[in-house]
């Protein structure tokens, strides 16, 4: 377990995640022990939930850094929603904390975490090329028909084939390119 999760942790790392803190109702020797195992340098103990939430809110606060929480129950509900990004660990029996949280991932797997923000990633990049191409291309198409470089009913022809286009670059973000 203690290798899975070093694992997950440098796959964090190498995605750009700078700053991995444990936030744990655990008792302090417990959690530090854990720490020290995978290679986590900060750790905040003996939390109950609010304070958590006052530990994300205090990093949110600063203004450049975004939080992402990943959390499994009840308990950490409160933060998972206070967060920029709340991750919810679940089986399908945590409804809080999955109600509370952006990500919901339903295998119970740490080493799904990286996975989702590559994913993530992945997508606002696919949507936005989609997006700007469909734009330039309609601009280009506005720019022919307002000067009569096109008929009417080309345009319009233009304008429908631009928009599959757009939804079919779009749906590339489907494909699992990992």
């Amino acid at each position: 377990m203690d290798d899975a999760v070093g694992v997950v942790l440098a796959k964090l790392h190498e995605l750009g995640v700078t700053e991995l803190a444990m936030l744990t109702g655990d008792k302090r020797a417990s959690a530090n022990i854990i720490a020290s195992e995978v290679g986590i340098d900060e750790v905040h103990a003996e939390l109950f939930p609010e304070d958590k939430v006052a530990a994300v809110k205090a990093a949110t606060g600063a203004g450049k850094t975004v939080t992402m929480m990943v959390g499994d129950g009840v308990n950490d509900a409160p933060v998972l929603a206070v967060a920029d990004i709340g991750v919810a660990m679940t089986d399908g029996t945590s409804t809080a904390a999955s109600e509370s949280a952006q990500v919901v991932i339903m295998n119970d797997d740490i080493a799904s975490v990286p996975r989702a923000i590559a994913i993530a990633r992945r997508t606002k990049k696919v949507m936005l090329q989609a997006v700007l191409v469909g734009l330039g291309l309609a601009i280009i198409g506005m720019v022919a028909a307002a000067f009569n470089l096109i008929p009417v009913v080309v345009g319009a022809f233009m304008q429908e084939a631009i928009d599959v286009v757009s939804i079919l670059w779009a749906l590339t973000a489907l494909l699992d390119r990992e």
